[in-house]
């Protein structure tokens, strides 16, 4: 197992966290993960010409100033899907990019039965140090205690594969600036501000708005046999899973979990650490991979291996060459090496358009005609190239995954057509896949996965 698995609040050995500090043949296991990107805000002007990559409904009523007020006196209930299950759990909880202290006045995890309702006699109340309360400073995060999930062992296994866990907090005054994951590809839900503490609301009733991303809650542990191999797909929008389907579970992370489980049964979980619009060096949306690698993934419980797919927006809408993301390639893999953790290096997926232009309806319009030129031009592709062959045969990675290859019409070099159309609703941009596409990387990445699970057995 990873030294990382022994992170003061996230190990698989921290004795003093887990519910049977005599037994060393379990730990907390990452089961649910997301990365903490900023602070939550608009993410698209209204009547916007194109679609926005990731569109949300009106929250005018929701979140009244979510820019400075963020939640009010309300109840925040987030679906997240466990990728393995177990009897205990906990769920860390965010504050990071906020500037201001939040209060939970509340917080409870329960099985979720459909939209925002809960199934009946499933709901637990979570606590912090033994209060029902906990206030998150700037820039901090927090473990809850372990909770017993007592509807676990009533359920057939087989039946809880693609269950969802609701986490519901209730913010007491205003919370400020929401540290959040902008595109959630599942819907969340609120309740009105000033409405309270709604955590034990069983039903939709409670919850008449939606959102879709991420606030606050940042990972859900399980506490498991310490046998588990711990999975963290690392990168940007093409792992977030850009134009998949949203609530559909289908980026290439998901294919991968649904393949290593069918070769591994329970003891595997895969965890999704993508940001879309991140980087590997350069500033961009959320910090760059070189920084953000230490809380992002260090920092997930029991950590074992990682495939890492990023750099074309270092390439593209950062306009930058390749020198700085291999040294940032060596830099992160040096990192996670030194923490015990294996790293397989994923090839990049082309960006190229025929004749530089995405469809008319791309949301890649959005940033301007010679920006959508740029980064489907020659000039990245070749650069992108460049970065593929350094992964496949530098020897600085443990195994590569080609998702390149497995994803390029060897005839054009781009994306073959039936990959291109969004899975989200427009034509597509020829930058990032479709569902078909990502069962297609998927694939590629789990079985890189197995040949390593292989080795250390």
């Amino acid at each position: 197992m990873t030294d990382s698995g022994r992170l003061a609040d996230s190990g698989r050995q921290d004795a003093t966290s887990g519910p049977a500090a005599a037994d060393r043949s379990a730990g907390w296991v990452a089961s649910w993960s997301t990365s903490i990107a900023g602070p939550f805000g608009p993410l698209a002007p209204p009547g916007a010409a194109v679609a926005a990559y990731m569109p949300q409904p009106d929250l005018s009523f929701a979140l009244t100033c979510p820019v400075t007020d963020g939640a009010r006196d309300q109840t925040i209930r987030m679906i997240v899907k466990p990728d393995v299950w177990g009897t205990v759990a906990r769920v860390r909880l965010s504050n990071a990019f906020g500037p201001n202290a939040v209060t939970f006045g509340a917080a409870s995890v329960a099985l979720r039965e459909y939209q925002a309702n809960l199934v009946e006699g499933t709901s637990v109340a979570l606590t912090f140090e033994g209060r029902p309360e906990v206030t998150i400073p700037p820039g901090e995060r927090r473990f809850s205690d372990p909770v017993a999930l007592p509807f676990v062992d009533r359920i057939t296994p087989r039946w809880l594969a693609g269950r969802e866990l609701a986490v519901s907090l209730a913010v007491r005054g205003a919370s400020g600036p929401i540290s959040a994951h902008s595109d959630g590809l599942v819907t969340g839900y609120l309740s009105p501000p000033g409405s309270g503490d709604q955590t034990g609301a069983p039903d939709d009733h409670a919850y008449p708005y939606t959102i879709n991303s991420v606030l606050f809650v940042e990972a859900v542990d399980m506490w498991l046999p310490d046998a588990t191999l711990v999975v963290c797909a690392f990168g940007d929008s093409l792992t977030d899973g850009t134009f998949s389907t949203h609530g559909g579970y289908d980026r290439w992370s998901n294919a991968m979990s649904r393949r290593l489980h069918a070769a591994l049964g329970d003891r595997v979980s895969v965890v999704n650490q993508g940001i879309g619009g991140n980087a590997v060096a350069a500033a961009m949306i959320g910090q760059p991979a070189t920084v953000r690698v230490h809380r992002d993934v260090l920092g997930l419980s029991g950590l074992d291996v990682v495939v890492w797919l990023e750099g074309i927006n270092d390439l593209g809408i950062g306009r930058g060459t390749p020198g700085p993301v291999l040294a940032g390639y060596r830099q992160v893999v040096d990192v996670l090496h030194d923490a015990g953790v294996r790293v397989v290096g994923a090839t990049i997926p082309p960006a190229l358009a025929p004749g530089g232009t995405p469809p008319a309806d791309s949301p890649l319009r959005s940033v301007g005609a010679e920006l959508v030129a740029h980064i489907g031009g020659r000039q990245v592709d070749r650069y992108r190239r460049e970065l593929n062959e350094f992964i496949l045969t530098s020897g600085v990675f443990d195994a590569t995954a080609d998702l390149a290859a497995a994803v390029t019409d060897p005839a054009t070099g781009t994306l073959p057509a039936p990959f291109v159309p969004s899975s989200a609703g427009s034509a597509g941009d020829y930058l990032h896949p479709n569902r078909a596409a990502y069962q297609v990387m998927g694939r590629v990445a789990a079985d890189a996965v197995l040949t390593l699970a292989a080795v250390r057995r």
